[in-house]
Order: C-alpha cells, then sequence, then structure tokens
C-alpha cells in the first residue's frame, strides 16, 4: 500500500478528489497555529488507564 501525503489524505475526502480544498483546508490549519505531523507508529494505540486522582483531570487543548 503507498502512502499518501496529508494533501492527498485531506483530498480524499472531498468528492471529486479536490485537491484546492485539500490545500486550502491545511492552510487554515496553519494560520490557526496547529501542524500536521507523522504519525508515530511506536506508540501504543491505547493509552494506559489514569490511576486515581488522573481521572478527575480535565482535558486541555493547546494549538
Amino acid at each position: 500500500m503507498r502512502k499518501l501525503t496529508p494533501r492527498e489524505a485531506i483530498a480524499r475526502a472531498y468528492p471529486g478528489y479536490d485537491r484546492t480544498m485539500a490545500d486550502r483546508l491545511i492552510a487554515w490549519l496553519d494560520a490557526c497555529g496547529y501542524e500536521i505531523v507523522e504519525k508515530d507508529h511506536d506508540v501504543s494505540v491505547a493509552p494506559s488507564q489514569p490511576k486515581g486522582d488522573e481521572r478527575q483531570a480535565s482535558l486541555v487543548f493547546e494549538h
């Protein structure tokens, strides 16, 4: 199986394999401070179970 670039992967989500829309989405994400990074295949798929007080922690998303 061939590896897709981020642009190709995003374009596949749009009708007609719209690369222009993919470019616009990537530019918008970049302008908002987000970055597309390579997936790390060495990381476990499921995170370990939180213990004790960690279960009470709220999620904080930073970009």
